[in-house]
């Protein structure tokens, strides 16, 4: 009787366990939702940036990964909000994929192969955007049960500035030796006489109080002439990261000899020691000195590259770069 009893009650302990496992509910799994992501490549914009005022448009390349569904539809948002499709031609120029155009829809129906993954060429007009103004754009993709991802960045605007006119280098001679030099013509980089009227800059010559037969007596200074004002540059007051490679803007040489030291009137001297007045008289110069000149209402920034003294002769010169 006890061995039947226990056997009873194990077929029942069993059918128990039967039935309360086969109560439970299957577990949810929620569904796999899409990816989407920006591609880098040549003039592709992939990550926030910052740009000229003078861009228009930026070029992305959008490629959305399928989940568990089928994708369906990808919108475009400015600012994370969608733009009407009514309005959608002011900001999408173009759309092209699988080698295709596609007209531009918002939100844009994905069909065919693109259902299971594809990728979009897209042109975007930075429309009514304007300077030191930050826009974001964005993608989202959606599958046909409604799972969604996002990709957007930030578009900044910025004043690039007025660009240069010219670069171009000058070789400033000795006023001292032969007719015809000791001026600089900065709009050409041209030698000319220490007083011609073309020039903005001259050389001092020497000091007559010195035997050149006994030390250099070449005084390496230049100082202005017709009119120029010239300033002393100390890349140090411009911010971190100035030099004289990186000017790029008439804006960044004016802010250049807005900053510069004053520099105080002097004279050069010939061989007989008769004096000539000249303005803005740097001191000796060295390779690496800045400085900025203004001429006729036009601002130009210069380096001194090379200070070549040349013994036994007044060939003595500087090379100078000069950007305007």
């Amino acid at each position: 009787m006890t061995k039947l009893f226990l056997k009873l009650s194990g077929v029942a302990f069993i059918l128990t366990l039967l039935i309360a496992t086969g109560c439970e509910d299957d577990p949810v799994v929620d569904p796999l939702g899409p990816t989407i992501t920006f591609e880098s490549g040549d003039n592709l914009v992939s990550a926030d940036v910052t740009l000229g005022t003078d861009v228009t448009t930026i070029a992305v390349r959008v490629t959305a990964d399928v989940g568990d569904n089928p994708l369906n539809t990808l919108t475009f948002l400015v600012e994370g909000v969608e733009v009407s499709g009514a309005n959608i031609g002011d900001y999408i120029k173009s759309v092209t994929s699988n080698g295709s155009a596609i007209t531009p829809n918002n939100p844009m129906l994905i069909t065919d192969a693109n259902k299971n993954g594809g990728t979009w060429d897209i042109e975007i007009a930075l429309f009514g955007q304007v300077e030191d103004q930050t826009v974001n754009y964005g993608f989202e993709v959606a599958d046909e049960v409604g799972e969604r991802a996002l990709v957007d960045l930030d578009v900044t605007l910025f004043d690039p500035g007025t660009p240069l006119n010219n670069e171009l280098s000058g070789v400033l001679l000795n006023q001292a030796g032969p007719a015809g030099t000791g001026g600089l013509d900065l709009d050409t980089g041209d030698g000319t006489g220490s007083s011609d009227a073309a020039s903005e800059i001259r050389d001092l010559g020497i000091d007559c109080t010195i035997d050149p037969a006994n030390a250099e007596n070449w005084r390496a200074q230049i100082g202005t002439i017709n009119g120029a004002n010239m300033v002393k540059v100390d890349p140090s007051t411009l911010g971190e990261g100035f030099s004289f490679s990186e000017v790029k803007t008439t804006e960044a040489i004016v802010e250049a000899y807005d900053a510069g030291a004053a520099l105080a009137d002097g004279v050069s001297q010939n061989a007989q020691c008769d004096e000539t007045a000249v303005t803005d008289v740097s001191d000796p110069a060295v390779v690496g000195d800045i400085f900025s000149v203004l001429s006729g209402g036009k601002y130009y920034l210069i380096q001194i590259d090379e200070v070549n003294a040349i013994s036994g002769s007044n060939g003595d010169n500087y090379v100078i770069s000069i950007k305007y």
